[in-house]
């Protein structure tokens, strides 16, 4: 299945030659776009639009005025910032133009002068940066509905138990000065047992969604068969790698969650590698929380672990060795379509 994504991500290179470039910058109420015509940097235009069905149908009008129906030579590049972006991402690719969504660290690294900051330049320096970088872009690719709908529900069910541990805290908190006598206020619960119901209830739902979509099933059973990968882990890798497309490699998967160490080495000085904090933050929270529970269990992976530690490895070097191997089997099983199997041995 990973061939045939990776197959998917050579047909989404840049094979078409394009000749105009716009950069949006997208906020909450509006978005500034700037377009590059005819890759000429002097023939730059610039126009705000409301971040609204209407604002929408008044950019593509003023796209068709630029540079007429031709959708595919123009690549639009787009900040990533979240939900701000989505229905832009959807109407632009729905409209048949050729999207790239950018990490903004990337293209904040690429900018020679930061002085000066605004809306405007903003939107200025992501066209140039399409405009530069074109060649070594990916096609931004719409994922299924089940999997916006998945997603939605994870991200839903992750500030409920925000919210339910805030509370289960403060209480645990009023709970230890019992000693003192403290007058304290009637104790209400009902709040903690409604957000209860209602992580429970979303839970329901994402099963259900999963168990009536075979490819969704299959990839999820797959990925559980891993000693200590969760359901809620395995629905996260799912729709962060969009049923793994984005995914080349087991080692691609592993930088996308932050567990390999970059060496940094110039001339005469060399830093020990280090862990770069450009990462999937989530995926990564939960891969450690899946290592750390690995080590508990009797196999593969505390075996794997107890042998760093008398290498002399410290304990968070240890702990990343899980949790780059608990990647890479993840990618495995995906690419094998075969269960996770502890006495599995790799022939070349």
């Amino acid at each position: 299945m990973v061939e045939k994504h990776c197959e998917l991500l050579k047909r989404t290179k840049m094979k078409t030659k394009f000749i105009h470039f716009a950069g949006i910058d997208v906020s909450k109420a509006k978005i500034d776009v700037c377009v590059i015509i005819n890759t000429a940097r002097s023939d730059l235009l610039h126009c705000i639009f409301e971040q609204t069905r209407k604002g929408f149908g008044e950019l593509r009008k003023w796209l068709q005025k630029l540079i007429g129906k031709r959708t595919d030579q123009i690549l639009i590049c787009i900040e990533n910032t979240g939900l701000y972006d989505d229905a832009l991402l959807y109407f632009l690719t729905e409209q048949g133009y050729s999207v790239c969504l950018e990490n903004a660290a990337l293209i904040k690294k690429s900018i020679r002068d930061t002085r000066a900051k605004n809306d405007y330049l903003d939107a200025r320096r992501i066209a140039l940066y399409a405009l530069r970088h074109c060649d070594e872009m990916e096609l931004w690719e719409k994922p299924r509905q089940v999997i916006d709908k998945i997603k939605q529900l994870l991200a839903y069910r992750s500030n409920l138990v925000e919210s339910l541990k805030r509370v289960k805290q403060a209480q645990k908190e009023l709970e230890h000065f019992k000693w003192a006598k403290i007058k304290k206020t009637k104790t209400y619960a009902g709040g903690m047992k409604g957000l209860e119901k209602d992580i429970r209830q979303i839970e329901e739902d994402i099963w259900d969604l999963i168990n009536n979509d075979k490819a969704l099933l299959t990839m999820f059973t797959l990925l559980i068969s891993i000693p200590a990968v969760g359901k809620i882990t395995a629905c996260h890798f799912i729709c962060y790698t969009n049923e793994f497309k984005r995914v080349k490699s087991g080692k691609h998967l592993a930088s996308y969650c932050g567990v390999v160490p970059f060496e940094q080495e110039s001339g005469t000085f060399k830093k020990p590698a280090r862990l770069s904090k450009q990462a999937n933050k989530v995926l990564k929270r939960l891969i450690h929380l899946c290592a750390v529970t690995a080590i508990r269990l009797k196999g593969e992976f505390a075996q794997y672990y107890e042998k760093k530690i008398a290498e002399g490895k410290h304990v968070l070097q240890a702990l990343n060795s899980i949790r780059n191997k608990l990647v890479l089997r993840i990618a495995a099983v995906i690419k094998n379509q075969k269960p996770y199997d502890e006495k599995y041995i790799y022939q070349p």
